[in-house]
């Protein structure tokens, strides 16, 4: 390119760039030859065959124009970036291919669920368009079920002799009349040349087919997912034997259709399109009302409260499931309730219960509860519990100081279940008819490794009863209400164990209670002096039950054995009762625990009674002379050693 070229092609691109100044930065700014040859024509005072000469050659040599050829008119394109370069139309989308080709096709049972998912209020029938996929799906079903039904060889049909194969298909509503001379839904196959003739007719496929006995009767059993049905039955008959196979399938159907037109609350179910709208105004006032009143609150004292709406409206029913189910798929709130009463939490609500125990660390300290060691159905079976709807069991000294109670096999058969699979918790109102007070009682469902508890009732047990005291939970007529009451007793003041938490030790203090206890669980200064010297471990220490054991056994025991080597001698009971002071335990956790721990030995002499040995730790002779003056030094009787001075036990 020469220097008058590439000058005349700098002043070409300037003119066309002018020209598309309102253009986007890469779209083409085209320009015939023949408007250049004038303008530069008139403008050099030259022959316009020379100028066209110099144009074809300058733009050519330049990269920034492009020449085109459009019936047989020469056009040169540039952009104002440069080189114009076409735009990429390949379309990398695929939802026009995934809509009318998916991967999981609706049945082709009927063809208007292609079309809408609800009925058109007007009564003209118009015309519909369904897609080319949708009616090859057709042929192909037709054609699959046309090679299952069985081959019809009518009698007067001479063999060799060819007929038309009749085949229904469906025909979209709406659509014009059939020619003249032909059946609308029904395409007519020309003959063609087989050696076996046969004469099909495939009929649309029903939705529930009922089989045909060889009698010719039809038959009143109907299979679903390899389940027999015989409709002759009552209803009653059928939901009683199949009620959660039916369920379950149902719930199956409903989670599998693609258009969501049932939505489902539990177990309940609705249809999408009549759902209430709650908007963000709604939910804010539904947090707000919750948390002025300060508890997790049942729907129908919601929708009473906050938008009058009366159980003997036609709607009534219709507004609470929208209600739910728009509140379960909300973050703010969390469902809490039971079968048959939906209770609803929020964030901001204060915790119910004791605060001193995490959520963490209760779920391992009753891990005993899931790994098979839950014997709390020895005293009471399944069966009484169902017919009496009450449990009755004692209390222990770390269920009366934290009000807490392990979630075991008896409480979960007479506490309601979760309605959810991932359902967390669930509030139940306990009320003491003794003293007529409530009580708000969380029950957190077991989870993974984790075991279940309930919490809430630790005033409760603070105020009226003393560990060893001999409780009974009973259900109500209300799903989520029960009482909770004790066998009273005469005044009694004894010293009873205690937890000192600003000192972080245990103590003995004078109590009076006016309940019946069970003395081999109360723990007595008298009898279980020695619960005093238990170390106040913290939470996560607690979880290792091996260590918990030995200490126990080391703080109980009467010690024997060399002074290199000491060895315990405690009983069952006196290893029951520590345990359950530091943790939540069952027997038969505690008897796995002695027989698999290898420093633990059975008393041959004496049942129920277990010898512990330490092992042998060696001492300097410094350590080893501090012990023996220590051993030396007089103790009096009401004083005791501690950090290496004597202090008053009461101190």
């Amino acid at each position: 390119m020469t220097a008058t070229t590439a000058t005349l092609a700098d002043e070409v691109w300037r003119l066309m760039t002018a020209q598309g100044i309102l253009f986007a930065i890469d779209a083409p700014i085209r320009q015939t030859l023949s408007n250049l040859v004038a303008f530069f024509a008139a403008r050099l005072q030259r022959d316009p065959a020379s100028v066209q000469a110099e144009l074809e050659a300058a733009l050519a040599a330049d990269e920034r124009f492009t020449r085109e050829e459009v019936n047989g008119q020469v056009i040169f394109v540039t952009s104002r970036q440069g080189r114009y370069i076409p735009r990429d139309t390949t379309d990398p989308h695929t939802f026009k291919q995934r809509l009318y080709e998916p991967e999981n096709p609706l049945p082709i049972d009927d063809l208007s669920v292609v079309v809408s998912t609800s009925r058109p209020a007007i009564t003209t029938v118009e015309p519909v368009y369904i897609s080319d996929y949708w009616l090859e799906q057709a042929r192909l079903v037709a054609a699959t079920q046309m090679d299952e039904q069985p081959v019809v060889q009518p009698e007067s049909q001479e063999a060799g002799a060819t007929t038309p194969v009749v085949v229904e298909q469906p025909v979209a509503e709406g659509a014009g009349p059939a020619p003249v001379g032909e059946e609308p839904g029904v395409a007519v196959v020309p003959p063609t040349d087989v050696e076996e003739p046969v004469a099909t007719v495939v009929e649309e496929p029903s939705a529930a087919p009922v089989a045909a006995s060889a009698t010719g009767e039809r038959s009143t059993v109907l299979t679903v997912d390899g389940l027999s049905i015989d409709l002759s039955r009552s209803p009653a008959e059928i939901v009683a034997e199949h009620g959660p196979a039916l369920e379950r399938i149902l719930a199956e159907r409903l989670a599998q259709d693609p258009l969501r037109r049932i939505v489902s609350f539990g177990r309940l179910h609705y249809p999408e399109t009549s759902l209430v709208s709650f908007g963000k105004n709604d939910l804010r006032k539904i947090r707000d009302y919750i948390l002025e009143r300060n508890e997790p609150l049942l729907d129908t004292e919601i929708i009473a409260d906050l938008y009058y709406h009366n159980p003997r409206q036609p709607d009534y029913e219709g507004f609470r499931f929208s209600l739910n189910y728009r509140l379960s798929r909300e973050k703010d709130f969390e469902f809490v309730g039971v079968e048959g009463a939906n209770i609803w939490s929020t964030k901001g609500l204060p915790a119910i219960g004791s605060k001193r125990v995490k959520a963490s660390e209760m779920g391992q300290l009753t891990s005993y509860l899931i790994e098979g060691f839950d014997d709390s159905l020895a005293d009471q079976s399944v069966e009484s519990i169902q017919a009496s709807g009450s449990v009755t069991r004692l209390l222990t000294f770390f269920e009366w100081e934290y009000g807490v109670l392990p979630l075991d096999a008896a409480l979960a058969t007479l506490l309601p279940k979760p309605v959810f699979p991932d359902q967390r918790s669930a509030v139940l109102r306990f009320d003491s008819p003794q003293h007529f007070g409530t009580y708000l009682v969380e029950v957190r469902y077991p989870s993974g490794n984790r075991g279940g508890w309930l919490q809430g009732l630790e005033d409760f047990f603070r105020e009226y009863l003393v560990p060893g005291a001999l409780i009974t939970i009973s259900r109500t007529n209300a799903v989520n209400v029960f009482t909770i009451s004790y066998e009273e007793g005469g005044e009694t003041t004894d010293r009873l164990l205690t937890f000192d938490e600003k000192k972080n030790r245990f103590a003995f203090a004078n109590l009076t209670f006016y309940c019946a206890v069970d003395e081999d669980l109360l723990p007595t200064q008298n009898r279980y002096g020695k619960l005093r010297n238990l170390k106040a471990f913290p939470m996560s220490e607690r979880r290792k039950a091996e260590m918990i054991l030995e200490h126990v056994c080391e703080a109980m025991g009467e010690r024997g054995g060399s002074r290199e080597q000491p060895v315990y001698r405690v009983t069952f009971n006196d290893i029951y009762v520590a345990y359950n002071v530091l943790r939540p335990a069952s027997r038969s956790f505690l008897q796995a625990l002695l027989d698999s721990h290898s420093a633990m030995t059975a008393d041959p002499s004496a049942s129920g009674t277990y010898f512990f040995t330490l092992p042998q730790v060696e001492r300097t002779e410094t350590e080893a002379e501090d012990v023996d003056v220590a051993e030396d030094l007089p103790i009096q009787p009401t004083l005791r050693r501690r950090g290496g001075r004597y202090i008053d036990e009461d101190e």
